[in-house]
């Protein structure tokens, strides 16, 4: 068995806490679950898989429950994984080699988050997340959303892994949506009323209203966010700026998110932010420019939205060109964007015109 402790806290996930247990058991790691009042089959299955399952009292404290998992683990090292994710691909050679030469810093793997749409369960967007790391040097804060954060103050120094998951936690029922952001919204209120100059906190606010479909209320958090002194490397702060573009958007405020073309060097080089840019432009009727902004998202490496550098700068462009009267060029577009249903019923359209 290698020295490495998989740390997962779970309640009430006997629907998906076997399939994800069972992608992780092969790689040779001790498996702890902590149950944090689980009413169902949950540490039943879980027996099944794991080295211990322990539990814990629930206080409205997901670093709570993540820091007693990792105390409880027999190993210093920690790779952390959820109930809704399953692993695509993981090197284990990889993870050795990790934590024998780069013991200081924190591996990130790659997760894809899958939603159902057409029936299929299909991939929306990919982000990176910290999940692998000496538990001597790192530790969870934040009551919801919970951050890993180094023990002695210092910057994390992030890694990407060849490591792959695979997450459905948005695939959800719109009840259990409801259910499960306002839980968040709650905590997370509780959470900025401790700590109000904390930006990160008023980005899942926005993401939690827009989760709710409330995207008025997602556009003042937002913009609460960003009245702080930002870096923009930082992937949470791409992600507020472009969040908050698509809300103005959603609302139909175009002429106010034109302003972001102020802070377009700052992200010029982050697809997600040239493919809202895009739009911006393209809501406004500035076709000439949206254009130019797609046929550069279309020269990017991938963004987290699936599609950013290729099929949806594509099916916008034909979008213009029928709109401009070129229905020829549309349908050209349209037939570079594979499956995607939009442009195929575009396609469909102007053929049997």
């Amino acid at each position: 068995m290698h020295p490495i402790s998989v740390c997962i806290i779970a309640k009430n996930e006997e629907a998906r806490i076997e399939k994800c247990l069972s992608s992780i058991k092969p790689c040779g790691f001790e498996i702890v679950v902590v149950d944090t009042g689980s009413t169902d089959r949950t540490k039943e299955i879980a027996a099944n898989y794991a080295d211990k399952v322990l539990d814990f009292d629930w206080c409205d404290d997901f670093s709570a429950a993540r820091n007693f998992s990792l105390r409880e683990a027999s190993n210093n090292w920690i790779f952390m994984i959820d109930c809704d994710e399953t692993v695509k691909s993981i090197d284990v050679e990889e993870l050795n080699y990790f934590r024998k030469h780069l013991a200081d810093k924190v591996g990130s793997v790659s997760r894809e988050n899958l939603v159902t749409e057409n029936g299929v369960l299909t991939l929306n967007n990919t982000d990176y997340t910290e999940r692998f790391f000496d538990r001597r040097l790192y530790r969870y804060t934040g009551i919801i959303h919970e951050q890993l954060t180094p023990v002695k103050g210092r910057e994390i120094d992030s890694l990407l892994l060849n490591t792959t998951l695979l997450h459905t936690g948005y695939d959800m029922t719109t009840e259990e949506r409801e259910a499960k952001f306002r839980r968040n919204f709650t905590l997370l209120l509780k959470q900025a009323e401790a700590d109000p100059e904390n930006p990160y906190l008023y980005y899942q606010l926005g993401k939690s209203c827009e989760m709710l479909n409330d995207y008025d209320k997602a556009c003042g958090y937002y913009d609460k966010g960003l009245t702080f002194d930002l870096d923009p490397s930082l992937a949470y702060v791409q992600a507020m700026v472009v969040s908050y573009g698509n809300a103005l958007l959603r609302t139909d405020q175009a002429e106010t998110a034109l302003g972001f073309t102020g802070i377009y060097d700052e992200f010029s080089q982050v697809t997600d932010f040239v493919y809202l840019m895009a739009n911006i432009y393209k809501d406004n009727g500035m076709y000439e420019e949206a254009i130019a902004q797609y046929q550069k998202a279309a020269q990017m490496p991938p963004g987290r939205l699936n599609g950013a550098n290729s099929f949806l700068p594509a099916y916008q462009c034909g979008r213009i060109l029928e709109l401009l009267g070129d229905p020829g060029s549309a349908a050209a577009l349209y037939a570079q964007c594979g499956d995607f249903a939009p442009a195929k019923e575009r396609l469909q359209a102007l053929q049997q015109t």
